[in-house]
């Protein structure tokens, strides 16, 4: 599990990649929640397509970052790909509560393998 945060302009945003498990909530929670009270306005973007899988101690550290960020008067924005996050959220019927764009996973450019051909 990887977390990284980039401020560009107005906009605040953090990149989560690999699982969110409950053996690292306690850290990425802490990271969350500095990056809420930093002291910047607007929301948070919160980039989660990268996220292989999420328990519920993930989707509680969402929830309560969420909480946290209205009380705060700002936002938490999701950014996600119908991927495993969204996914759980529909399953435990809590879309409505979050603020989630749908924005595709950037296609990786690979080069071609290069082959040669002795004659």
């Amino acid at each position: 599990m990887t977390a990284a945060t980039e401020i560009t302009g107005v906009h605040q945003a953090c990149r989560w990649t690999g699982a969110v498990t409950w053996r690292e909530t306690a850290g990425l929670r802490e990271d969350l929640l500095d990056q809420l009270e930093a002291g910047v306005s607007g929301a948070l973007w919160l980039d989660v397509r990268e996220v292989s899988i999420i328990d519920r101690c993930g989707i509680a550290l969402l929830i309560g970052a969420q909480h946290r960020a209205q009380a705060l008067t700002r936002g938490l924005v999701l950014i996600d790909a119908t991927g495993p996050v969204t996914s759980t959220m529909a399953r435990l019927r809590l879309l409505d509560q979050f603020h989630i764009e749908q924005v595709p996973v950037p296609q990786r450019c690979e080069r071609p393998s290069l082959t040669a051909t002795l004659v």
